[in-house]
């Protein structure tokens, strides 16, 4: 019988290995592809909206510009927010008491203030190189998005409309 307990535990851990090592090398292969895949997807998404939207290539270079000016800040801004993400995890984790949480949230708090005003900033930057046409275009294109989130969020919540 001990031979047979030794025979299966060298299977297993036999077994567990010739598991893992695909796992691991395919693991190490897309390492790192998750920030390229965001920054070619927004290229193409605004490659597709100066198509819907036929913008000239004035305009298109005027939206490169404002995109490009402030890209070091938000960078560092979305870095700050990872960062106080990861510190407050860590001290609920190690049990900080409720101020040092409090404050931390503040922060973070006021960095997503922070951020949402640069997103409508940087939306009336758009809306201010765009014709009338444009415009009621972009306008369309914004309730066709967000049919298309309140579907998709209406099948993820068995079919019920919170809205």
């Amino acid at each position: 019988m001990k031979s047979t307990g030794w025979k299966t535990l060298a299977s297993s851990a036999l077994l567990a290995t010739l598991l893992a090592t695909p796992a691991l090398s395919l693991a190490d292969h897309h390492k790192g592809q998750g920030e390229g895949w965001k920054e070619g997807h927004h290229e193409r998404m605004l490659e597709h909206m100066a198509e819907r939207l036929e913008l000239t290539e004035g305009q298109k270079a005027q939206l490169k510009a404002n995109r490009d000016a402030n890209q070091e800040e938000r960078m560092a801004q979305r870095e700050k927010m990872r960062e106080l993400r990861k510190q407050i995890s860590e001290a609920i984790d190690s049990g900080a008491d409720q101020a040092t949480l409090d404050q931390l949230g503040a922060e973070l708090g006021q960095l997503q203030v922070s951020q949402m005003q640069d997103r409508h900033r940087r939306y009336e930057e758009l809306e201010s190189i765009l014709t009338d046409e444009q415009k009621a275009k972009l306008e369309e294109m914004k309730s066709e998005r967000k049919a298309r989130w309140r579907e998709r969020h209406k099948q993820h919540k068995g079919g019920a409309d919170t809205q």
